[in-house]
């Protein structure tokens, strides 16, 4: 997850610092992630996350997550997700899905969970949710990409209400939290660049 607050890193060359300006002023959707295998559930932040169809009687999501993340390993082993989009005033909630790993705590303690289709927990506070099921993935270098049929979803009221975006998110943290934040995704980054140097010098066009 991008910082769209963060200035561009003036260390590098002048035209990844042009490119870089230019990709923040994109401003996605903020996505909570959730899957269980078993007694295990999790679930995360995500960005990469897209309508994969247009067709109505056979909605699909894509969803990119993280190959090292605790919830890629369940949604692999559950062949199943839900996806979840906030409101702007649920701040707190996207906080405690992205601040750590799931393989450290159980994020949904405490949360209200509904169970639907599949195995995955619905967070029954949310602005809307898809229940997914997965039925291609595919992976590219750090990034697992997950087609899944969507078999059940719904939008909670007031349906007209704004999505959680990056951008406000971000500005509603303390500083402390973005500075989590931000060096989470530096240690990702560093962790990601040699996995994802190796997938593209293994698939030339």
């Amino acid at each position: 997850m991008n910082n769209p607050q963060q200035p561009p890193d003036q260390s590098l060359p002048h035209d990844l610092v042009q490119i870089d300006a230019a990709l923040r002023l994109l401003d996605r959707e903020i996505w909570i992630i959730t899957a269980a295998d078993g007694d295990r559930r999790g679930g995360l932040v995500a960005t990469w996350v897209m309508p994969a169809s247009i067709d109505p009687q056979r909605p699909a999501l894509l969803a990119a997550i993280g190959a090292n993340h605790f919830t890629a390993d369940l949604v692999l082993a559950s062949r199943a997700f839900a996806a979840h989009l906030l409101r702007p005033d649920q701040v707190e909630l996207a906080w405690n899905f992205a601040r750590d790993s799931g393989r450290s705590r159980d994020k949904l303690a405490g949360l209200t969970i509904e169970q639907r289709q599949s195995a995955s927990p619905v967070l029954a506070d949310c602005l809307a949710w898809f229940d997914c099921h997965v039925f291609a993935w595919h992976e590219a270098g750090a990034r697992l990409f997950f087609w899944a049929d969507v078999v059940g979803g719904g939008s909670r009221p007031p349906n007209s209400a704004q999505t959680l975006r990056e951008r406000y998110f971000f500005s509603a943290l303390t500083n402390v939290q973005r500075q989590t934040l931000i060096a989470a995704r530096e240690a990702e980054t560093v962790l990601y660049r040699p996995i994802d140097e190796k997938w593209r010098l293994g698939h030339p066009w």
